[in-house]
């Protein structure tokens, strides 16, 4: 009795989570990933086939998992691993999904990398237009007039205090996450064991990403690069006449 046919190694997908919109993800994330899943080719991920979706953001504010970190592990918990019906121009074909949120690199799993979510101060350059502001219902007596001030002056208008805009407002700032999921790319474009050209997937609109999807074809990678939001070509790929291939949600590869 002859063997069944071995399956392909597992289609990493490396998806930039915050580079998401947020509207797409109020669908849940189980929704979300079926369709990523549904624009790659049959080629990449048959039916039975399997995906590792790694999902890269600041899950560390210093040493501590952040909120959103904390969140997402008890909704990914929850829906995966779990098998997944994504459509095809041939038919719905069946996907075993797993996702994980990508706390380490690739290559040395158990090494978390920490401080990648970290709040900071108003950035430089802020200013405030003149009063009164266009629109303003109460121009006399705007509410927002000292908040105009603060801005104006980097201070607040009150004698002695010594509070700034960045005492104020804040921002938050990601770590790490361009690098980690380049790197990565790069890892998952190693020959694997089974032979051929290994498949990677990206998510992502950000163009820092380019330099890592052009080493990991050199390396000999087929990368499918999936675009959340724009379908405008990135003039980046030119320069790539084979192992590239870029999708756009909603527009399904055959």
């Amino acid at each position: 009795m002859s063997a069944p046919p071995r399956l392909p190694e597992p289609v990493p997908v490396l998806l930039d989570y915050d580079n998401v919109p947020r509207t797409d993800l109020r669908r849940g994330l189980p929704a979300y990933i079926t369709q990523v899943l549904s624009v790659l080719p049959t080629t990449a991920l048959p039916h039975r086939g399997s995906a590792v979706c790694r999902l890269y953001g600041g899950w560390y504010e210093e040493r501590r998992p952040s909120r959103s970190a904390t969140d997402l592990a008890d909704a990914t918990g929850n829906a995966f691993p779990s098998e997944l019906w994504v459509s095809s121009p041939v038919g719905k074909r069946a996907v075993q999904v797993s996702v994980q949120l990508a706390r380490s690199l690739r290559v040395s799993p158990g090494v978390d990398l920490f401080h990648t979510y970290r709040p900071r101060g108003a950035p430089r350059g802020l200013t405030a237009r003149s009063l009164p502001f266009t629109g303003c219902a109460r121009p006399r007596e705007c509410p927002l007039s000292p908040v105009h001030d603060l801005f104006a002056r980097d201070a607040c208008p009150a004698l002695s205090c010594e509070v700034s805009v960045s005492d104020v407002v804040t921002r938050a700032e990601q770590k790490l996450v361009d690098t980690m999921l380049t790197a990565d790319l790069i890892h998952a474009s190693r020959p694997t064991p089974r032979g051929g050209r290994p498949q990677v997937a990206v998510v992502t609109n950000d163009d820092d990403i380019w330099p890592g999807i052009y080493m990991a074809v050199k390396e000999g990678a087929q990368v499918h690069h999936i675009r959340p939001t724009s379908r405008r070509p990135w003039p980046y790929a030119a320069v790539l006449s084979a192992g590239y291939t870029e999708y756009s949600l909603g527009l399904a590869a055959s």
